[in-house]
């Protein structure tokens, strides 16, 4: 079960560092224009690339979770991974957020994107933290 959740991890971990990035408005050629005429990225960009940020902790949980065998390793996986799908959640909603005007291809593609894998990580961590609590079934003798 614990590899089931780590490659579940690791795939959502690829989406919210790959998907923000062509999703955002400066990926559609839309950037802020400022009273002396200079082009800047739109704060969805820079949510698209912090994303990133949060995307390699919970890829890195994922590896541990198929490849740790202790109990411990699997639970701090777990936790690590749920703090990084909280944190991809937060970046794109409070921290840095998205664009202003709901239109925007940011609001449509991008924020959802995030939200549904996000959410998605958690949960996939927080089964992991749950499934390395369980006891180990007792070793089998095999009969002479």
């Amino acid at each position: 079960m614990n590899k089931f959740l780590g490659v579940i991890m690791i795939l959502t971990a690829l989406v919210l560092a790959i998907a923000p990035v062509f999703t955002d408005c400066e990926s559609q050629g839309k950037m802020l224009t400022t009273a002396d005429g200079r082009s800047v990225s739109m704060k969805c960009h820079w949510a698209g690339i912090a994303e990133i940020a949060a995307a390699i902790p919970l890829g890195i949980a994922g590896i541990y979770a198929l490849r740790g065998r202790r109990k411990e390793t699997l639970r701090l996986a777990g936790i690590v991974g749920a703090a990084s799908g909280l944190m991809a959640i937060l970046l794109a909603t409070e921290l840095i957020g998205t664009c202003g005007n709901p239109a925007m291809t940011c609001n449509v593609l991008m924020r959802p994107i995030v939200l549904f894998s996000g959410t998605l990580g958690i949960v996939a961590s927080i089964a992991l933290f749950f499934v390395a609590r369980e006891p180990e079934p007792p070793p089998t003798v095999a009969a002479a």
